[in-house]
């Protein structure tokens, strides 16, 4: 799946099709992992720029001041001479981009499935700031900030493998967050796992998905 014409038009901006996509990020799942899954699920070529923590100074020290970004940031996109940051920002790109505006979902679903992507964006985040803090803190935040969305994401899954009738954005984000927080915290995660398990290896088995987990592309917790 990709470019057939010479040009793709992406909301009102022409990309050459033989333009190179570069997702720069950290070297970890993370925020990023949702762009990843999106184009890999239409087969889109792209290549990608990895930051490690402990080599920081190379996006800090250069690549920041260098890419002439409008906004500079990770994760970052770069294609052809479009450059853009924000990772729901490239992954509206990428949607138009790979024509998957299915995963948007359908009439007022559009809603709901925002609602749980900006929700599960958010709780990434915050698993991976728990990681930084000490015994005390940690604990905190898994209590307070953690805990309660992992149950309210439990709640609306239900008994479910999938939030909607069709793949949208809810379950490639929900995977990413679900997913790390089973890696992150094992033992609070087995009291979801009944009604998680499932959902993650619906999603794990799609063709696609499972290639990429196989392959050397896919950064592994």
């Amino acid at each position: 799946m990709g470019c057939q014409n010479s040009t793709n038009q992406v909301n009102n901006i022409q990309i050459k099709s033989n333009s190179n996509l570069v997702l720069g990020y950290w070297g970890l799942p993370l925020r990023g992992q949702p762009l990843r899954y999106i184009l890999e699920l239409a087969n889109y070529p792209y290549t990608e720029t990895k930051y490690t923590l402990s080599q920081a100074t190379e996006w800090f020290g250069k690549d920041k001041q260098e890419l002439q970004l409008d906004f500079p940031n990770l994760p970052y996109l770069i294609h052809g001479d479009f450059t853009i940051t924000e990772s729901s920002n490239i992954a509206n790109y990428l949607i138009q981009l790979t024509n998957q505006q299915y995963l948007y979902g359908e009439g007022q679903d559009k809603y709901r499935v925002d609602n749980i992507r900006f929700v599960c964006d958010e709780l990434t985040a915050k698993i991976f700031a728990s990681t930084l803090q000490k015994d005390e803190e940690k604990q905190n935040q898994l209590n307070t900030q953690i805990l309660p969305k992992i149950k309210q994401i439990q709640k609306v899954l239900a008994s479910q493998t999938s939030f909607f009738k069709k793949l949208t954005l809810a379950d490639i984000y929900a995977y990413t967050t679900l997913n790390y927080f089973k890696k992150t915290y094992p033992k609070e995660y087995q009291q979801f796992a009944f009604d998680f398990d499932p959902f993650l290896k619906i999603f794990e088995e799609i063709p696609r998905i499972k290639n990429y987990h196989q392959s050397e592309k896919y950064d592994k917790l």
